[in-house]
């Protein structure tokens, strides 16, 4: 008998900000194509899906009233193996596949933007896959950071020896650490408007990483766009919930694989499920509480996927993670197009069960690495080589 479609339970009120301006954002997929172990990520990991696929996206952000030029993330630097001696031993040790085509500055020129007159970046958190190579932009371009990242970080490598960062990163160049009043929330993540005029909020996400945020832009009067970075790291770790259940039947607007059944229904996913008996209404995935994994703090980073889902569950707000690879088919990314018309193009259901390619299915793995190994100057090298 075909399962019925499940009634969504009401979400906690997120509470949006209301507001007269608007930003005009642009994804950008930043060339920087990794895989990871699933343990360090997630759990508990399935048989069939030890590694994750991790492609690695940007968001270009322009306050046009204001003539404002932002990033949110950089990927990583395609010289990686020029990072500080912490962030390369974190590639060189703990990363199967890795590769790196293009740097965020190449593909800003390459779509027609100066990038010599963005006035600042944004970095989700210190990871060497979000903070690219900031030196490539010139000193007048601002870098905003969270909580706690200038004590834990700064000044960079070699004057703080252990530090992932390095000196040149900051260089003539303002450091901005963000300041957030727990009393202002936007639902139950402090905030900080960055233009002062409610166009783009930076958004305070603790657990992955000292300093971890994440960015909400209004991309219309009244839809938003959840700028993600690494609160998690697949979409299985926050759909499906009670308020955004998995529907009975896989939409047609949902890019499957041809390896899955056509229509597909969704009974099809439970056995890759954590709690197979509530594969419809719980996450696929937690995170990782295991010592040694990509998380400072995972009890804290729960909780904040757990807030995610109703930003997740709202069909104002559209949630962008950086290595959310059900993306890649569904938007129109840089220079083609903006995301502000994302809701208007159906692209948050498109891509919303996009993950289910990457779950096994009776123990076999579901999409292939899409990084060879660790790509250097255009050669896949050893790790004894990296």
């Amino acid at each position: 008998m075909a399962e019925q479609d499940i009634k969504p339970e009401a979400a906690p009120s997120l509470n949006l900000p209301k507001g007269d301006n608007c930003v005009d954002v642009h994804i950008i997929n930043t060339t920087t194509d990794i895989v990871v172990p699933a343990w360090a990520f997630v759990q508990p990991v399935q048989k069939g899906h030890e590694t994750m696929n991790m492609p690695t996206f940007a968001f270009l952000v322009q306050n046009k009233k204001l003539g404002k030029t932002f990033m949110f993330d950089l990927g990583c630097r395609k010289d990686w193996w020029n990072h500080s001696p912490a962030a390369h031993g974190s590639i060189k040790n703990g990363i199967p596949g890795l590769n790196v085509s293009k740097t965020i500055n190449e593909i800003l020129r390459e779509g027609g933007v100066d990038d010599q007159k963005v006035d600042g970046v944004i970095w989700s958190h210190w990871h060497w896959d979000h903070t690219g190579d900031i030196s490539l932009f010139p000193p007048s371009t601002d870098l905003y950071v969270g909580p706690g990242f200038k004590e834990a970080f700064m000044p960079g490598y070699p004057g703080k020896e252990d530090s992932p960062m390095l000196e040149s990163d900051f260089k003539g160049r303002t450091v901005h650490e963000v300041f957030f009043d727990p009393s202002k929330t936007i639902g139950s993540f402090p905030y900080h408007d960055l233009f002062g005029d409610g166009s783009f909020y930076i958004l305070d996400v603790p657990g992955h990483a000292v300093g971890h945020i994440s960015g909400f832009a209004r991309t219309t009067l009244t839809t938003f766009i959840f700028m993600g970075g690494d609160i998690c790291h697949f979409g299985g770790s926050y759909r499906p919930t009670p308020y955004a259940p998995l529907p009975s039947t896989i939409p047609p607007s949902v890019p499957l694989d041809p390896r899955h059944p056509t229509p597909c229904p969704c009974s099809f996913f439970q056995p890759a499920h954590r709690s197979p008996s509530h594969y419809r209404t719980s996450t696929f995935y937690k995170v990782t509480q295991q010592e040694g994994a990509w998380y400072v703090d995972p009890p804290t980073a729960q909780k904040s996927v757990d807030k995610l889902e109703a930003f997740d569950a709202s069909e104002d707000v559209f949630v962008c993670v950086a290595h959310d690879g059900g993306l890649v088919p569904v938007v129109d990314w840089f220079p083609k197009g903006r995301l502000n018309g994302w809701k208007a193009q159906g692209w948050k259901q498109a891509s919303q069960w996009g993950f289910l390619n990457e779950l096994p299915h009776e123990g076999k793995p579901g999409r292939p690495w899409i990084a060879p190994g660790l790509v250097r100057e255009g050669k896949v090298v050893s790790k004894e080589e990296a």
